[in-house]
């Protein structure tokens, strides 16, 4: 049996059997709270549009990491970068070594090294460590909670298709920056670590999160479709090319946004300073999507590696 036959999230389930995972990034335990420890990495032939500079892929690859510290409500402290190379320009390496330093002073952490390797294909594995008092897991979200999200959603999957397409982009720049340049939320997650009672990012996806968060909790999630924050870019630029916006701000991933549920009694605060927007509310057993008032299963289907080569 291949992995393609599982995909990415039938194969983290058969590590659930034996290891205890399941959140954005693992935490241990130490006197003063917990250290966040997690790695996500890019490969050139999946991760890299057209377009990207070495700055970019610089960028993109701290924030992928970060995101998920920012999504257990933790500060980033340092973060480690191991780096397969093909034989490119040294310029090109220096460019892509300085934009991750930067980018690291940025989030408030140290570039406390890594290693190099020579490969087929530029491949790099990010690893960042982080601090929290307590985290905030995707299994706290309790009925009656809000649920909500930080930013808009769908325009990094909406400029993804077109830069991929190589469709003309004059005119959706901030779009082509969703997709191209994300920015973790770690300000954000650090402030919702004293509100939220459960939280995750949406590297893969509205729908995905909202899954997660629901089996991790044994709570259902009923979700307003017409709650959901789309920009205005974004679904114009959708329209341009005859994309289904809904299917992208539910489905299409990148957005690297954080999902969250706190208390009713909490939202009004935390919402205005994290810019939040209310999405539903934690109630029944499923996820469910409410369309024009009728009330429907949502599919758990986002971003997944390996599902995509079947």
């Amino acid at each position: 049996m291949k992995l393609s036959y599982i995909g990415e999230r039938g194969l983290i389930r058969q590590l659930t059997s034996f290891l205890e995972i399941g959140d954005d990034a693992a935490c241990i335990k130490d006197k003063d709270g917990f250290l966040v420890l997690t790695t996500d990495m890019i490969y050139e032939k999946t991760h890299v549009l057209p377009g990207m500079s070495y700055r970019d892929i610089g960028r993109f690859i701290v924030n992928v990491n970060a995101s998920d510290v920012a999504a257990m409500g933790g500060k980033p402290l340092a973060f480690l970068l191991s780096c397969g190379l093909p034989d490119i320009e040294i310029k090109d390496f220096e460019e892509l070594a300085r934009a991750v330093d930067l980018e690291c002073k940025r989030l408030g952490m140290q570039y406390a090294g890594g290693d190099t390797k020579q490969t087929d294909e530029l491949t790099l594995a990010g690893f960042c460590i982080g601090r929290v008092k307590k985290p905030v897991l995707r299994s706290g979200a309790k009925a009656g909670d809000v649920v909500a999200v930080t930013g808009t959603l769908g325009s990094a999957s909406i400029g993804t298709e077109v830069l991929l397409k190589k469709r003309d982009t004059k005119g959706f720049r901030s779009v082509i920056e969703k997709a191209m340049r994300p920015e973790a939320r770690v300000k954000e997650g650090m402030i919702l670590e004293k509100y939220a009672t459960s939280m995750t990012d949406l590297s893969d996806g509205l729908a995905v999160g909202l899954h997660n968060i629901s089996a991790a909790s044994g709570a259902g999630l009923k979700i307003s479709l017409e709650k959901i924050p789309i920009d205005p870019k974004g679904r114009e630029f959708a329209e341009t090319y005859r994309m289904d916006v809904t299917e992208k701000a539910l489905y299409g991933g990148g957005d690297y946004e954080l999902l969250f549920t706190v208390p009713r009694k909490d939202y009004s605060k935390a919402a205005a300073l994290v810019g939040a927007t209310e999405i539903g509310v934690v109630s029944g057993k499923s996820v469910s999507l409410i369309t024009e008032g009728k009330e429907s299963f949502l599919e758990n289907r986002g971003f997944e590696h390996f599902r995509q080569k079947r």
